[in-house]
């Protein structure tokens, strides 16, 4: 295993690929931490606000196969890897918002991106980014997600949190060991913020509307609308609210 750590840098996950597209040097797993991103970026390009000196900015370039990778459940189970060891510091509850949302007091306190690389020669793909980011002790936020965003502390001593750091990566690769089993998917349900809400969905091109019945053990959602029940692999939980709201 190989590790990367920069003060500053525009974003874990974009290094991760950068290396991760030099097919010849990537030959085992690589692990990249920041201090400060400055365009920390998650689902559909979204800016991830990353300020220095205040959160978990990391990723984990994996080389696999296309038969290897099973994207649901791989952020599935970051989803529950990384829980494990946030309650375990800061004696928090966290929920987990399919698919990729870590949920502290319903606000959105960390998130999940996975990025599969392909060789542009082949286009095969050779291995996946997971990059998670996490706010550690954030003492603000930008106005414009300051009413959905939350810090898990206000204060942070460094010695804690090398070894949060630590225990974070030990567990990450402790989990993606057994993760084609869907062994933590029973976790990842009684975390899950959504079974039994009732939801909207924002798919490539339309919306659907239903309860949340379950999530399989492919990770993928388990919707019933009106007319039928649905097995959604991808998309964006928009709206979420009780089932007697």
């Amino acid at each position: 295993m190989q590790f990367h750590t920069f003060d500053q840098i525009d974003s874990t996950n974009a290094e991760a690929k950068r290396i991760g597209q030099q097919i010849d040097t990537f030959k085992q797993p690589q692990v990249f931490i920041a201090n400060h991103q400055t365009g920390g970026y998650g689902r559909l390009s979204r800016d991830f606000y990353s300020p220095k000196d205040t959160g978990l900015y990391i990723s984990f370039l994996i080389p696999t196969t296309g038969a290897e990778f099973n994207p649901g459940l791989l952020t599935t189970m970051t989803a529950v890897a990384s829980a494990e060891i946030i309650e375990k510091f800061f004696s928090v509850k966290l929920y987990i918002k399919w698919v990729n949302d870590l949920i502290l007091n319903n606000r959105k306190v960390g998130g999940i991106l996975a990025e599969a690389i392909t060789n542009p020669q082949t286009n095969q793909i050779t291995g996946v980014v997971i990059g998670i980011g996490v706010n550690l002790n954030t003492q603000k936020f930008p106005d414009d997600i300051k009413q959905i965003a939350v810090s898990l502390s206000d204060q942070v001593d460094s010695q804690n949190q090398t070894d949060f750091v630590s225990e974070f990566i030990i567990n990450f690769f402790k989990h993606l060991n057994t993760y084609q089993t869907a062994d933590f998917m029973k976790q990842y349900r009684e975390k899950s913020s959504v079974i039994g809400k009732q939801v909207r969905v924002q798919l490539q091109n339309h919306t659907v509307t239903g309860m949340v019945s379950d999530i399989d053990n492919e990770g993928a959602l388990i919707l019933k609308t009106n007319q039928q029940e649905l097995k959604i692999t991808s998309g964006e939980i928009v709206h979420v609210r009780p089932i007697n709201g």
